[in-house]
């Protein structure tokens, strides 16, 4: 084992949180960041996929909303990649919730789609009006929580008291308050389509959770220009330019600690079939490899144990296959533009969580994607198509190696994918004879990746628990350790780039988070010529 210099911060994970604390530590603060990545690949869910004649897919980024020009989160993009990153807008129809008997097209603007649900919905137009007003009350509710994770001390307890006042609507269940604004069931399962964006139903999703996704979407998607993988490729020269260093294939196994303060990590440093054990000491710990994990896995069990139990119950056995697809003809020959479908066999999500997915038969719901459409410099004709699967289907072969798990592996995939097909077929006739390609990825390929338990690419579930747990929060009970991530703020790429913004304020001393989000705001560097 060897034992390796000093940084001024450790971050375990390369995912968006990760990057974003490193590149505003080592931007503003001249810290020398140490980014261990298991994978060999940078990025977590913001790499990309990649396979023979330039098929290109997104693993994680599908689209983002909040970054038009203007925006505050355009703002801390424009940041922690040295202005480098551009955006392509999707249609202004940058969603279609498509339902047997209806199709609603979400347009790009909180006016245009509350008037097309009245003018879809008149007998609703009271509950419409309530129910977007609960909406800004929701972005109230998330800014106080930004300002709360971001801050330590009375600040922290402050604005904690300010985010309680939401707490009630904020804490409910999505269906209870569509319920207390709707009759129609219909209009009750559109306005819920989007749930795939946070993984749980309206019985089971906080109203938070909801409108958090509702508000990220409300001016319309877009979608990173050269694909989610640029993020990465802007970041780490910052990083490097402070005297960091960003390392793949370097396995956390544990942090090291001196009774209850951090103080380092040893590291599995992987060379072929196995590898060599190093540490690596820093002050300052950071981890975006998920709370479950890191006190279940990476702490000692006097420090971690109790909590990891606490948090096993939310860890989300329901998780998601992705079927990767490269067409032979641009998709729109079927009149597709880059907008994203949710498609559904009837008006109730609940049992389309609640059935066996795409396991036994036709899907009863899916996300169809295009990610050629919206990468302008994409050279080749690619889509996606996301389901939900309980992790319980895949136990079985969760201890085999990645791309030995034998031909019954492979064959229960295969069936996988002819179900998503299924419907996707039945609801645009003749979509199957695009594809000259496809890959079924499983939440077993996630979970060997990334870690993440089951394979769950949100967290921690987007229940009412998970936003009561104090231990899902950027501060940790162990001196010196801070969570960044979707489990320190909220799930989604926004969530996890927001996290990395309040951790990185809460290592930037008294005050940090205000003076850091000073310095962001104010960032005006010259965008390049392309």
């Amino acid at each position: 084992m060897t034992d390796q210099n000093q940084y001024d911060v450790i971050v375990i994970g390369s995912g968006l949180g990760g990057l974003t604390t490193a590149s505003i530590l080592a931007k503003l603060h001249g810290k020398r960041v140490l980014v261990l990545e298991r994978h060999y690949v940078i990025g977590g869910l913001t790499h990309v996929f990649r396979r023979p004649g330039n098929q290109e897919w997104d693993v994680g980024i599908h689209y983002i909303g909040e970054v038009g020009e203007g925006s505050t989160m355009r703002a801390i993009f424009d940041f922690i990649t040295d202005n480098q990153l551009e955006w392509a807008q999707m249609p202004d129809e940058f969603d279609k919730f498509v339902y047997p008997d209806l199709t609603f097209a979400q347009k790009s603007d909180r006016k245009s789609f509350k008037a097309d649900l009245k003018a879809q919905f008149p007998d609703e137009a009271t509950g419409i009006d309530g129910y977007f007003a609960d909406l800004y009350l929701m972005k109230k509710w998330n800014y106080f929580r930004l300002l709360a994770e971001g801050n330590t001390g009375v600040l922290r307890w402050f604005f904690k008291r300010q985010q309680a006042k939401f707490d009630d609507l904020a804490l409910a269940f999505t269906a209870d308050v569509l319920d207390r604004h709707f009759n129609d069931p219909k209009i009750k399962a559109v306005v819920a389509s989007q749930w795939g964006d946070h993984g749980l139903p309206p019985s089971k999703s906080a109203f938070a959770s909801h409108a958090l996704i509702v508000n990220h979407y409300i001016h319309g998607g877009w979608y990173p220009v050269g694909g989610a993988s640029k993020i990465a490729d802007f970041v780490v020269p910052i990083i490097e330019a402070a005297g960091g260093k960003v390392l793949i294939n370097h396995e956390v196994t544990q942090i090291l600690t001196e009774g209850n303060k951090a103080i380092g990590v040893e590291v599995l440093q992987k060379k072929g079939k196995g590898g060599e054990l190093t540490r690596f000491h820093a002050p300052e710990i950071v981890s975006n490899a998920g709370a479950y994990l890191t006190y279940d896995r990476f702490l000692p069990p006097e420090l971690g144990a109790d909590i990891a139990r606490e948090l096993a119950p939310m860890v989300p056995k329901t998780t998601t296959v992705v079927l990767y697809l490269g067409l032979n003809k641009g998709p729109e020959t079927f009149g597709f533009k880059g907008e994203n479908h949710w498609i559904f066999d009837s008006y109730d999500h609940e049992s389309y969580f609640d059935s066996e997915g795409a396991i036994s038969g036709p899907a009863k719901g899916c996300y169809l994607s295009f990610p050629s459409l919206k990468n302008p410099d994409s050279v080749t004709h690619t889509a996606e198509v996301i389901g939900f699967v309980n992790y319980d289907h895949f136990r079985k072969w969760a201890d085999e190696p990645w791309k030995k798990r034998g031909q019954e592996y492979e064959d229960f995939k295969n069936r996988i994918a002819d179900n998503l097909l299924a419907l996707v077929e039945k609801t645009y006739p003749g979509f199957c004879d695009l594809i000259a390609y496809r890959e079924l990825s499983s939440p077993l390929t996630t979970e060997h990746f990334t870690g993440s338990p089951n394979g769950a690419i949100y967290g921690m579930g987007s229940t009412p628990e998970r936003y009561r747990n104090p231990n899902l929060a950027v501060k940790t009970p162990v001196k010196n350790l801070t969570l960044t991530g979707a489990d320190a703020f909220v799930f989604g790429v926004g969530g996890a780039l927001i996290a990395g913004v309040a951790s990185a304020g809460v290592l930037s001393g008294p005050f940090g988070f205000f003076r850091n989000w000073r310095e962001i705001m104010k960032y005006k560097k010259p965008r390049k010529s392309f």
